[in-house]
């Protein structure tokens, strides 16, 4: 069984239609060998033959051209050809057309085949007991049944294209994630790891402070990885029998992040106007973000002995976040709701635009005048919350 499906898949669908029709127009030809109305059999073959022959690449012609042969065959009291022929056609137009289609294709149909047979009974002299009844009611069903099969193949395509989608904004998510989190305390592990190697001989004390540094950056990864991965694993945010992983970050790890930066060797100077107050979740994972990855920004590029400044400016329906650092390499530049980065490189820059967008907000990112690099976010916090 196998090795014929196998050999039926090889075989072009314009072969297998033809042998389908001729094999059609044949049976129509056999059945009347035995009518008296031998110029009538030929033509119905004909269109039977020509009707399931193109039922596929043509089937709004080829439904015609069946329901030509169904009204012929069922004047001459052999209706299964027709049957058969109106159908496959007209299934084969249920799938592939939409319902205003069917609905014209079906209703033309039904107006020819109710016309057209009495007039071939008329012209042969002959009195069918259906007449065109049977034909509709074969013609209404394929056309019912192809729609139907079309809709459902349109809800499994729809489907699917939603699951791609929200696969690769879950991807985004975690790479984000794991850029803007895992990032910033690499490099710090980074900087504390060459500080610790200058110093590991001249003075063993610095030495050890800043392993212990790199030591707690590395435990603050595992977090970030477990959290990261709890999610991967649990969507709820609890595994059987664990507890629930630490909730997203946000302003109030604020703290800990400007000392972190210190402690990497950064001069860090911050700044808080306006009111503090709590933030929808999506607004205060963005803004910690775009923070942590302009403070890593500024460590990677900026000037060794230039301050960063940071200033967090509480407003009645935004919070503006303002990073400025003296820039060795500015890393690119960004504007506008989304943006893009002009660096190759710009990950951290573009991650930053697209979370900032995600919540409804702005940024400008690049030089400001001389050497200077900054950071511009603009972000509601008055309105509905967007996923981020």
């Amino acid at each position: 069984m196998g090795r014929w499906a196998r050999v039926g898949r090889r075989v072009p669908g314009w072969v297998a239609d033809a042998a389908l029709g001729l094999l059609m127009g044949a049976g129509v030809l056999g059945r009347g060998l035995d009518e008296a109305r031998s110029p009538v059999v030929p033509v119905a073959a004909l269109l039977a033959a020509a009707g399931v022959g193109l039922w596929r690449r043509l089937p709004s012609a080829a439904l015609a051209l069946a329901c030509g042969a169904g009204v012929l065959v069922t004047a001459l009291r052999m209706a299964e050809p027709g049957l058969v022929a109106v159908g496959l056609t007209g299934y084969r137009v249920g799938v592939v057309s939409g319902r205003r289609t069917v609905l014209r294709s079906g209703t033309a149909a039904v107006v020819g085949l109710s016309a057209g047979v009495p007039l071939a009974e008329a012209a042969v002299g002959a009195n069918s007991a259906e007449g065109p009844l049977l034909l509709i009611a074969v013609l209404a069903a394929a056309l019912a049944g192809g729609n139907g099969v079309r809709g459902r193949r349109a809800v499994e395509v729809a489907r699917r294209e939603r699951e791609r989608r929200q696969a690769a904004e879950q991807r985004l998510h975690i790479a984000r994630e794991l850029h803007d989190s895992v990032g910033h305390h690499i490099a710090v592990i980074n900087v504390q790891a060459g500080v610790a190697s200058l110093h590991l001989r001249s003075r063993p004390e610095q030495a050890e402070e800043a392993l212990e540094h790199v030591q707690h950056a590395a435990r603050t990864v595992l977090g970030e990885l477990t959290a990261v991965l709890g999610v991967l694993r649990d969507p709820d945010g609890r595994d059987a029998g664990e507890e629930p992983v630490r909730p997203p970050a946000g302003l109030a790890d604020l703290e800990r992040l400007v000392a972190d930066a210190r402690t990497a060797g950064m001069r860090v100077e911050s700044s808080v106007s306006g009111e503090p107050r709590e933030l929808p979740p999506a607004v205060g994972l963005s803004a910690y973000r775009v923070i942590q990855e302009s403070l890593t920004n500024a460590g990677k590029h900026g000037s060794r002995h230039g301050v960063v400044r940071l200033r967090l400016s509480y407003r009645p329906d935004e919070l503006c976040i303002d990073v400025q650092n003296r820039a060795a390499r500015p890393p690119g530049r960004v504007n506008g709701p989304g943006g893009s980065a002009d660096s190759p490189s710009g990950y951290g820059l573009a991650g930053m635009a697209e979370r900032v967008a995600a919540v409804g907000g702005t940024l400008h990112a690049g030089p400001r005048g001389g050497a200077e690099f900054g950071v511009l976010a603009r972000l509601p916090t008055g309105g509905e919350e967007s996923g981020g």
